[in-house]
């Protein structure tokens, strides 16, 4: 209560010193400070939106790269894609186009035995898990074009999975991208971009090689 009436004595003091009819230049002064204060309001207004835009999508990012990894390594359906896979085509492999392309198109002699007809089933599953692994790194690859997944979090989980895969599928893309240059160019770029050269595989031989161009 003390302060109040100091308070308004200070105020008052600071209103009389505005002269009681401003020159021109004084009203223009004022006007364009009004201004500038506002300006700098609106802007200050519109970068707290961005900041604040920006780190919740960024959050909301990799929330959801978490739960793709997430689902992906806890599938029972995933990791038996894998398996599939490594039936026909294991790993550290070089995958011909033709090779491919008479697995997922093999079928068994009529009057085969189930043996036989049990080892074509084989031959087809491997040939679309192959694809199927290949078509979710593609998923990958455009989420992280299309800024929907974190591209830092995956490369420090997936790289070398995924450019395993694409090493020992480079002819197999190679020869599907002669019938359609499109397929697979999101993970091919990717690839491009996250591959090692002169690396390594387990077994000390090339890998992570690139993928053949086009004839």
């Amino acid at each position: 209560m003390i302060l109040l009436p100091l308070a308004s004595a200070s105020l008052s003091s600071v209103y009389a010193l505005f002269p009681n009819k401003p020159s021109p230049q004084y009203t223009a002064f004022l006007t364009a400070t009004g201004t500038i204060v506002a300006a700098i309001s609106v802007v200050a207004a519109i970068l707290t939106f961005w900041f604040s835009t920006r780190a919740a999508r960024h959050a909301q990012r990799k929330q959801h790269t978490i739960t793709v990894l997430l689902e992906t390594r806890l599938s029972s359906e995933f990791q038996g894609t894998i398996e599939k896979r490594r039936a026909y085509f294991p790993e550290y492999t070089d995958v011909a186009f033709d090779d491919w392309n008479a697995a997922r198109n093999a079928m068994p002699p009529p009057g085969a035995s189930l043996d036989v007809i049990a080892e074509h089933k084989v031959r087809r599953d491997s040939a679309l898990a192959l694809t199927t692994l290949l078509n979710y790194y593609e998923f990958l690859a455009v989420g992280i074009t299309e800024g929907d997944l974190d591209e830092d979090m995956l490369k420090k989980t997936l790289r070398s999975i995924m450019c395993n895969l694409v090493d020992d599928s480079r002819h197999l893309i190679a020869g599907m991208q002669q019938i359609n240059p499109n397929t697979y160019e999101h993970l091919t770029a990717l690839y491009g971009q996250w591959r090692k050269h002169n690396a390594r595989d387990i077994n000390g031989s090339p890998n992570e090689r690139p993928i053949p161009r086009q004839r």
